[in-house]
């Protein structure tokens, strides 16, 4: 049997991902108006069901072919490059499996987060997908601990409205080439 067949992640799918951060250096000009009001429902809607720890939730906006990304280097290729995440949707049901039994010591006692989604814009893509982006700042609680995890974040939403699904999902952490310390939560 042929790996790439069995695979959801091909080479096609990593090159649209370099394509959409050579896009986020490019100057698009300003969002589309529009679409911005259903964009930022959309993600502060995500950004709810993660402080909620609603996992599941989350997963299901997602679509099957869908890839979540946070680079090492944010201009780089996931071919060739390290990256903190590189997850298809099995990969992402195997992660929230894993918060969900409990038994992930990096998350004992577990993580309590707060996000802030800021900055939203939103164009739209070829075959009727959106181009969502904005930043973020995860606040994460843990051990006595208040850490801040700042993001350019990346969406192609699938869809909008009350049904809203990502198909990919970019974070872009400011300080990824430097010291980042560890996350065992969901960004």
């Amino acid at each position: 049997m042929d790996p790439q067949a069995a695979s959801p992640v091909d080479d096609r799918l990593y090159q649209r991902l370099v394509d959409l951060l050579a896009s986020g250096e490019a100057e698009r000009g300003p969002g589309d108006p529009a679409l911005r009001p259903a964009a930022e429902q959309a993600l502060h809607h995500e950004a709810r069901l993660l402080d909620d720890r609603r996992y599941r939730d989350w997963l299901q906006r997602f679509t099957d072919d869908c890839v979540y990304w946070v680079p090492l280097d944010p201009t780089g290729d996931p071919r060739g490059q390290v990256s903190y995440l590189l997850d298809d949707r099995r990969r992402m049901d195997d992660r929230i499996g894993l918060l969900e039994t409990g038994w992930a010591h990096a998350q004992e006692p577990p993580s309590r987060t707060c996000r802030t989604v800021s900055n939203v814009e939103a164009w739209p893509l070829d075959g009727g997908d959106t181009l969502a982006r904005c930043t973020t700042v995860v606040w994460e609680y843990r051990k006595d601990r208040l850490i801040p995890f700042a993001s350019r974040n990346d969406f192609v939403l699938a869809d909008l409205g009350e049904h809203w699904s990502v198909r990919f999902k970019i974070v872009r952490l400011v300080d990824s080439r430097g010291d980042v310390r560890k996350f065992s939560f969901v960004l």
